[in-house]
């Protein structure tokens, strides 16, 4: 009789590789972060933006700021769990896709000064970022749990947007 052993692999990759996957993730969310940054600050600072007649519920400026902030930390870290519990492209994808048009919507409306556009954009925005949390369910429940606020603020920022194109 020859006996057989059965060892467990695990998902779960090196210690070395979660490090560098963790820059990574951190890196590109950092990049967008710092590129839109860009866009905002040469942009809304323009009599075009101080122009533009906004809703009652529009926050105070500081608050954007600190919402995202928050948000980016919150999308890095998301993308960097479903990745490691083993999402791999499944999640990474979506999560790429969501980070991408997040810029697309900066540059849209701040950079270019094309609320329509960028009102449509976060549209796609909105599906991506809903696309990214049910890929994030089916391999990382913490990593969905991070990016739920994420998607409500899109919500907001879609109102937001939609508001400020009917009011101009």
């Amino acid at each position: 009789m020859v006996q057989t052993s059965t060892t467990t692999v695990s998902h779960v990759p090196s210690i070395p590789v979660q490090v560098v996957s963790l820059a990574c993730f951190a890196g590109a969310t950092a990049l967008v972060a710092w590129l839109g940054s860009l866009i905002t600050t040469t942009s809304v600072d323009t009599v075009w933006f101080d122009q533009l007649a906004k809703p009652e519920f529009y926050p105070p400026p500081a608050t954007f700021g600190i919402v995202w902030t928050i948000l980016y930390i919150m999308i890095a870290a998301a993308g960097w769990l479903a990745w490691r519990s083993g999402g791999g492209w499944s999640t990474t994808l979506p999560w790429m896709v969501q980070l991408g048009l997040n810029l697309g919507w900066t540059a849209l409306f701040f950079g270019a000064q094309l609320p329509v556009w960028a009102f449509f954009e976060i549209i796609l925005l909105l599906a991506a970022s809903i696309w990214t949390t049910l890929a994030f369910r089916h391999h990382d429940r913490p990593a969905m749990a991070l990016f739920i606020p994420y998607v409500v603020w899109i919500c907001f920022a879609a109102v937001l947007n939609g508001a400020i194109v009917a009011m101009n």
